[in-house]
């Protein structure tokens, strides 16, 4: 036998709502199908025993789990057991696409089980028909206020939040969405007859009844009229920038003139990281994520890349660079440089060391790019190095660049601060971070000389700190 579940979307139970093809599966009593509703609360219930329709409800279940998913996930247990024993089972929900005991029904199918759904009345169309004169119903979402803390909200788009069953819930909805805006901005609140109410959103916790019916909708807010921005709030703000009625500098701007503002934003958000300065952080990686946005403006313009392509870009390059967190049946041994780079060889189409070593980009600071260069060459090689190796070569250069001639002299030079970067990275130092804070300290000394009454140009001595 096939245990079968009809699920029925009833709204909020008012008879008058109901479809024929619905009224007409509730009130079969010769069908012998059992009937079930997730509460006795449901206004659905009078109409049942004034029918004398049975029923069966799962309050019972209501008081023995502490969180939504574990009572959704029970519920469809529930009303999977009685559809085995009675073959089949009608099970009426308020709502069947934002209830998740629905979504536990079809994850907790069994093989042999069937869901089938009636089409019907919804919370959802209870409420937009209300809200017609004052959100924009072609962008609505809609949510359950049980899901809203983790609901990935856009507040520039109206949002409908059902079943606020008591002040606590709405509590919980109206600190979610004080991160967003104004604790004046004005909400509509749904009492159990359905009709909208404006109220400060300060005061959505403080109403005089709540109960399964009780709602909130939030109009969308403009971006001047609220606390948090978003990716899309900046995506807009720079399209306004460089639009012809935007900043004349914004629109003249490419890709290569940006290039140095590109730089100096990293760095400054690497000196905010040194001075452990969160807040300064907080606003460097926003200076550094507007250069970002800025670039994609610019290469959506030509017809080059958008936003969307960078970030599903890079999505999709830490999925394949993680096999060992994403992929099923790979070895979760955890994370290695060398696994790295045979994915980023794999990736490259590279195939020889030397192939490996000129996909380094050319353009990175000589320090830095000098550490990766290395780096791939010793991880390709397997070739044992220590400290005392990479110091002897250093001396022997040091030593040769005494007696050599001047055209000579330059080689050997760079082949010293080669060596310097190796040695930075086999001891996991940045090479290119370590010689910005030196150069850094050499300005600090030069201030204390001159507070010392010690002015004088800087001299090799000027290092001895």
């Amino acid at each position: 036998m096939t245990p079968v579940v009809t699920i029925l979307s009833v709204g909020p139970g008012d008879p008058d709502f109901l479809n024929e093809k619905t009224k007409r599966l509730l009130l079969a009593r010769g069908s012998g199908i059992p009937v079930i509703l997730r509460t006795r609360r449901h206004s659905l219930s009078a109409f049942l025993d004034s029918r004398q329709i049975p029923y069966r409800t799962l309050d019972d279940l209501y008081d023995s789990f502490e969180n939504f998913d574990d009572l959704s996930a029970a519920i469809a247990d529930a009303v999977w057991q009685t559809a085995s024993e009675a073959g089949a089972v009608i099970y009426a929900v308020p709502d069947v696409l934002t209830d998740h005991s629905v979504d536990n029904l079809y994850a907790r199918c069994p093989s042999s089980g069937k869901v089938r759904s009636i089409p019907g009345f919804s919370y959802a169309d209870y409420y937009l028909s209300a809200c017609r004169g004052f959100l924009s119903t072609t962008d609505i979402r809609i949510c359950p206020a049980a899901d809203f803390d983790g609901f990935s909200l856009d507040p520039s788009r109206p949002v409908l939040i059902t079943e606020l069953n008591d002040s606590i819930t709405a509590g919980e909805v109206k600190t979610a969405l004080s991160i967003y805006v104004n604790d004046e901005t004005p909400v509509f609140f749904f009492a159990s007859d359905g009709t909208p109410r404006a109220v400060p959103l300060f005061e959505l916790d403080r109403q005089p009844q709540y109960d399964h019916l009780s709602a909130v909708a939030v109009p969308g807010t403009d971006v001047m009229n609220r606390n948090w921005k978003t990716l899309n709030d900046l995506l807009n703000i720079m399209d306004i920038l460089r639009s012809p009625d935007g900043c004349p500098w914004d629109r003249v701007q490419t890709h290569e003139s940006l290039k140095p503002y590109l730089v100096e934003e990293a760095w400054e958000v690497v000196d905010a990281i040194e001075q452990q300065d969160s807040i300064h952080l907080a606003e460097e990686l926003g200076d550094l994520l507007f250069q970002i946005v800025f670039h994609a403006s610019i290469g959506k313009s030509f017809d080059e890349f958008t936003m969307t392509d960078i970030i599903s870009g890079i999505t999709d390059k830490m999925i394949r660079r993680h096999p060992h967190v994403f992929s099923k049946g790979a070895p979760a041994d955890g994370f290695s440089e060398a696994a790295w780079d045979r994915i980023k060889q794999a990736e490259q189409g590279t195939a020889s060391l030397s192939d490996s070593l000129e996909a380094v980009s050319p353009a990175l600071p000589s320090l830095r790019y000098a550490e990766k260069v290395i780096r791939k060459a010793r991880n390709a090689l397997h070739e044992p190095v220590s400290a005392e190796s990479i110091l002897s070569a250093l001396r022997e250069k040091t030593e040769r660049f005494y007696t050599a001639e001047p055209d000579s002299r330059e080689i050997l030079l760079g082949q010293i601060l080669f060596l310097c970067a190796e040695l930075a990275q086999f001891f996991g130092t940045d090479s290119e971070v370590l010689l910005h804070d030196t150069v850094k300290t050499v300005i600090q000394r030069c201030k204390t000389l001159e507070k010392d009454g010690k002015n004088g140009s800087i001299s090799p001595g000027m290092l001895d700190f």
